[in-house]
């Protein structure tokens, strides 16, 4: 019973507290309905619609993209940053310069 006790005194408190303020009290009540009531409307009007499958055309990887055969690689493109203990990223960077005919600075 305490408990109960505790609780509506606290209750009685907050609404002397709050009595003074009515303007302020409304506004904590509504302000929070407010924003939930918006943000619901936002995520209903956006739910996704089916779209039709899209089909891109093939890219040939083989070889460098003709912007990078137009400019040479050495003078103005750099690899910035190879984490040292990453074999795996080390090998796919010494296959593309093997591949390509590209030196990387390491």
């Amino acid at each position: 019973m305490t408990m109960f006790r505790n609780l509506k005194l606290l209750l009685w408190k907050n609404f002397i507290l709050k009595k003074p303020k009515t303007l302020v009290t409304v506004l904590e009540i509504l302000m929070p309905l407010l924003f939930s009531a918006i943000v619901m409307c936002l995520h209903f009007g956006s739910l996704p619609g089916n779209r039709p499958p899209v089909n891109y055309c093939a890219i040939d990887i083989t070889s460098l993209p003709e912007f990078f055969i137009q400019y040479p690689l050495k003078n103005r493109f750099q690899l910035v940053y190879i984490p040292s203990k990453s074999e795996t990223l080390k090998s796919i960077t010494e296959s593309v310069e093997k591949t390509f005919g590209v030196e990387f600075e390491g």
